[in-house]
């Protein structure tokens, strides 16, 4: 396993240096896949428009959770956090839509960062497809469902913002 610290640079490897990019700043960002018990994150890049799956925060009580994306904040530097909206297929919101939309203002109000929700819609699925390969290739760690989902949520989000540019 590669240290945070490690694996932060391999993140950031990809700075821009001068010429036409040299008033962008890169940007690193937090994708959540929240549920009641677990959530699971990945880190992305908005220049590089890459991620990669990090893990599971499994909390009891919210403080805990909060402390736990507080220090993903400051060890990635995070500038925005993009958290999956659970909206079904015929476009309405859940009970768990709410929660989500609750918890985001939380992350605005008591960590003071940007977030912006994305519809996880079939990241679930998409990440059980993931996680079946890696199984299969047993040369990388599994980080579990949660993880994979927040990922896939988080490539989502830069594949349609790098559309949009």
């Amino acid at each position: 396993h590669l240290s945070i610290r490690r694996q932060r640079q391999m993140c950031i490897r990809d700075r821009p240096n001068s010429g036409d990019r040299k008033n962008l700043l890169m940007a690193n960002i937090l994708g959540i896949d929240y549920g009641k018990k677990y959530i699971g994150y990945a880190i992305g890049n908005d220049i590089t428009l890459t991620s990669s799956t990090k893990g599971t925060i499994i909390y009891k009580n919210q403080k805990k959770l909060f402390q736990g994306i507080q220090d993903l904040v400051n060890e990635w530097e995070i500038k925005l956090v993009i958290l999956g909206l659970p909206i079904n297929m015929d476009d309405t919101e859940s009970k768990m839509s709410r929660e989500v939309r609750s918890f985001k203002e939380k992350i605005e109000k008591s960590l003071n960062i940007k977030c912006k929700l994305h519809d996880e819609r079939l990241s679930s699925f998409e990440a059980k497809q993931q996680m079946d390969v890696i199984k299969k290739n047993k040369t990388q760690p599994n980080p579990g469902i949660d993880a994979f989902a927040a990922q896939v949520i988080l490539e989502s989000w830069l594949r349609e913002k790098s559309r949009n540019v």
